[in-house]
């Protein structure tokens, strides 16, 4: 028998496993940095070409993340995360054997490939596996933990193999890591009811932001070599932008866009998008110049290096599981996201008090672990912000848009910053000529991009707070007659934004403040005639109306304040929620469960279907829900069940009766298979042993192999006895009235078993 019962007891296992894959992508990113030099001095390749080491990583990374979501939400996550694990090992294992620098970058540039594919089937997995709030968070928060220190455990991981043993290994271990990966997540990966997608890939979108994303790249990357205004800089830059601008208007009418403008078309989601981004823009600023600084300035060694970003790991561990997980569900992003943004620029300040000969205790570490403090606590619901309510369908790309904020704004934090820097340190160097050694030059530079990469963090909070958990003010539709005496202009509505079609019939046209949104159940389909309820806290109906085809619906709120919101339809769960109006409009989306289905099949023994079996449902009380029986097929369907757990009983005749448990919920239909075992009987004759006579009022007892009573009995006037509904198999039977006489007995369970028994007189 099988049945549906969430959620998935292996989820927190495959969590692990799949964390393990999305580590290997982020810290390939920067494993490789410090084994550079002693690839050149191997391979040969120039100083113009060491950069190319990252960039061919980087530019297919970002350029086809979203072709990569896409690709998770149509084949499948859990296919694409085993392909782009498996692809990824073998490109590392490439890269590893590499015998010259056209080899390593073609390697290097199909890791980019694969992970573009792999990461964003596993945030997407991740997202649609932990659906509860509070292990959602703590999930999160496991996951933000990777996302931030893999490219600081990157770096020390790095070190410690190219000073132990050799440059290929940086390169090599993925193998292990995706072996271990690709193994685990085949055995505790269990993706979700996928429903079957059928739409065509949106080809021009993809060439268009894959062209867009990879000429923002490579014109990034130009950009440090050639300098921004050079004219092959300047024409990939604005080629990208003109790239960018088609893709978005080509996504805007396509019938299967690879990006749906909805997902990033939210107020919340772009804003968390943006904001990611940034911060990714300045904590690159901390790997690169701080590497810069501790092996170039205060003469690290490759290991001591890496180990000297550990405190920026373990404030992220401690942002992101201790702080941030335990806040989320009682705090909202808005508030959550900006202090840790600007923990991190003060980190970045700190940064900035450093000097030549300064003791890495007093500015670079509590810098370090300031940034990684409030970037731990900053990841998790940024993360959590931007893949949440999004549709089942539409999680891959959501996932992807996360990963791609994060290439995008690395190369850009690269690029930008190291500009800066050096632009910086030339001028230093031009205005001291005789007075600075090259290394206050360097220095100087350094503290210059820490500014830079600080205001870029406090720009990342600012963008979270006036973001996120608001939404832009849709456009009313004022009635003619109204028109005049409310004629103030209102900002225009956003796509998926519903217009007003109707007033509030309690207040006519005194209404202060719009709300509107959309009425869906759980698998994204619309709620068409849906009720939807606005209740005071006085406890006064104040608001009423109907969803429409599209699941749209408006209602009018007398005034600011806190209300609840009774949604009601036929067949499903009532739900309630608050919703607190502050502004002219408010934007509120409503979900609602399914009242329960279960699917029953009942069967034989040799897997027959059993018509007019007894279906019997119980609730926790043990109050009779109701009773049906099974159709011609063994089957029946039940409808309008209350959630949570019901206890099934199963009866047939000629069958033992089976009892068991069913989680109902309002996510689809629950199922249980039932299989029903033949009830076989025992009957026989207790006779006196000297007369065969029957002896009435013989106690029979039947124990089972176990010596447990399985039923007692007396025999008639007739010396009959009879046990029914007995399993197949051993057992013991015991009659007294006499002295007692014990029997084996074996019962095979296709037919009546008989079993005589003789007692006799204890006088004889």
């Amino acid at each position: 028998m099988s049945l549906v019962s969430p959620p998935d007891p292996r989820r927190w296992k495959a969590l692990a496993f799949v964390g393990l894959a999305q580590l290997m992508v982020v810290l390939d990113g920067t494993v490789v940095n410090i084994a550079l030099p002693s690839a050149q001095h191997e391979l040969g390749f120039s100083d113009a070409d060491r950069q190319w080491v990252v960039t061919a990583y980087a530019l297919p990374f970002g350029a086809l993340l979203l072709f990569g979501g896409r690709l998770a939400d149509r084949l499948g996550r859990k296919r694409a995360f085993q392909v782009g694990v498996i692809g990824f090992a073998l490109a590392s294992a490439l890269g590893a054997a590499s015998a010259d620098t056209g080899m390593l970058l073609g390697a290097r540039a199909l890791q980019g490939c694969f992970g573009a594919l792999l990461a964003p089937s596993a945030l997407s997995l991740v997202t649609v596996t932990f659906t509860e709030p509070k292990e959602r968070a703590k999930a999160f928060g496991i996951w933000g933990s990777i996302a931030g220190g893999g490219a600081a455990v990157g770096l020390m991981l790095g070190g410690l193999l190219t000073q132990y043993l050799s440059w290929r290994w940086t390169l090599l271990v993925n193998v292990f890591f995706a072996v271990v990966a690709a193994g685990g997540a085949a055995v505790t990966v269990r993706e979700p009811v996928r429903h079957a997608n059928d739409e065509r890939l949106d080809f021009l979108g993809i060439g268009l932001v894959t062209g867009g994303l990879g000429s923002l790249v490579y014109g990034l990357s130009r950009a440090e070599s050639d300098g921004w205004s050079a004219h092959v800089t300047v024409g990939l830059l604005a080629g990208a932008g003109v790239a960018l601008v088609l893709f978005v208007i080509v996504e805007a009418v396509s019938k299967a866009p690879l990006l749906p403008l909805r997902v990033v078309w939210n107020r919340d989601r772009g804003g968390a998008y943006l904001a990611l981004g940034l911060a990714i823009v300045g904590m690159f600023g901390a790997f690169l110049f701080l590497t810069y600084y501790l092996q170039s300035v205060s003469g690290m060694s490759p290991i001591r290096s890496g180990a000297a970003f550990l405190p920026m790991v373990g404030g992220m561990l401690v942002g992101a599981t201790q702080i941030s997980a335990r806040l989320m569900t009682r705090v909202r992003p808005r508030f959550l996201m900006p202090p840790g943004f600007l923990v991190g620029a003060g980190g970045m300040v700190a940064l900035t008090r450093i000097t030549p000969d300064s003791p890495y205790h007093t500015w670079v570490l509590p810098g370090t672990i300031a940034l990684g403090l409030g970037m731990g606590c900053a990841f998790m619901p940024a993360m959590n912000v931007a893949t949440g309510g999004v549709d089942a369908r539409d999680a891959g790309v959501a996932s992807a848009m996360v990963n791609t904020s994060q290439q995008v704004g690395g190369a850009i934090g690269t690029a930008l910053l190291s500009t800066l820097a050096l632009s910086s340190t030339r001028r230093y160097a031009q205005a001291h000529p005789d007075a600075a050694p090259h290394t206050q030059a360097m220095v100087h530079g350094f503290i210059t991009a820490f500014w830079w990469a600080a205001g870029l963090l406090a720009a990342a909070a600012v963008v979270a707070f006036v973001l996120i958990s608001f939404r832009v003010k849709p456009m009313v539709t004022v009635p003619e007659a109204d028109a005049g005496a409310r004629a103030e202009e209102v900002p225009p509505p956003l796509p998926d934004e519903v217009p007003v079609t109707s007033v509030n019939p309690w207040y006519g046209d005194g209404f202060e403040i719009l709300v509107q949104g959309r009425v869906r159940d759980r698998d994204g389909a619309p709620m068409p005639r849906s009720v939807i309820t606005a209740v005071s806290p006085q406890g006064r109906q104040v608001g009423r109306s109907h969803s429409a085809d599209d699941g749209a619906y408006q209602l009018f709120l007398p005034h600011q304040g806190t209300y609840v919101l009774i949604v009601a339809a036929e067949g499903r769960e009532p739900e309630a929620s608050t919703v607190t109006a502050r502004e002219r409009s408010l934007g509120h989306d409503i979900v609602l469960a399914e009242r329960g289905r279960l699917a029953v099949s009942v069967r034989s023994a040799d897997g027959a279907p059993l018509p007019g079996a007894t279906l019997m449902l119980t609730d926790a009380e043990g109050e009779l829900i109701t009773t049906r029986r099974t159709a011609e097929d063994g089957t029946h369907t039940f409808r309008d069940l209350p959630l949570g757990r019901l206890a099934l009983a199963v009866a047939a005749s000629g069958h033992r009766p089976v009892a068991l448990t069913v989680g109902v919920d309002g996510h689809g239909t629950a199922r249980a298979s039932v299989e029903l075992t033949p009830a076989a009987r025992l009957v026989g004759t207790v006779r006196a042993w000297s007369t065969d006579s029957p002896l009435a009022d013989a106690r029979v007892i039947l124990m089972d192999g176990a010596g447990n009573v399985v039923a007692t009995a007396d025999s008639d006037p007739e010396g009959t006895y009879a046990f029914a509904d007995l399993a197949a198999g051993d057992y013991t039977l015991i009659a007294s009235g006499y002295p007692p006489v014990a029997s084996a007995v074996r019962i095979d369970g296709r037919a009546d078993s008989r079993h005589d028994v003789l007692l006799g007189h204890p006088d004889r």
